[in-house]
């Protein structure tokens, strides 16, 4: 018997662990990530729907509510600069009425530049 006793035992000692505290601490974590995953649909469907919701009210509104705040990105710059010289252009060679009752009129910028090499800059 005596060897029996100086022989070191190869087994784990039942006292160091609960198998209540296992089956509880399992039991504990399952359940809160159940209930955080619940949270998180819940989150996630709620964000969804204010997003819908949003989208919805922009399809109903009018095309002016729609247009972003100013300034505008140009889809064709060069088309937009070649119709504001054409508008521009048309602008400074034609003849028009500024004033009729006190007799001012516009004239194209190549004859008023004629006009003021002939006869200079008149003085009010």
């Amino acid at each position: 018997m005596s060897s029996e006793a100086n022989r070191p035992r190869y087994d784990h000692e039942r006292s160091d662990w609960n198998l209540r505290y296992v089956v509880w601490g399992s039991i504990t974590l399952i359940v809160s990530v159940t209930v955080m995953l619940i949270a998180l649909w819940w989150i996630f469907k709620e964000f969804h729907g204010r997003a819908a919701n949003r989208q919805m009210g922009t399809a109903h509104a009018t095309q002016q509510e729609n247009r972003p705040p100013e300034p505008l990105l140009q889809v064709a710059p060069q088309e937009d600069w070649a119709d504001m010289l054409k508008r521009e252009r048309a602008i400074l060679d034609s003849y028009r009425w500024i004033d009729r009752s006190k007799g001012i009129v516009h004239i194209p910028i190549d004859r008023a530049m004629e006009l003021v090499a002939e006869r200079g800059v008149q003085k009010q």
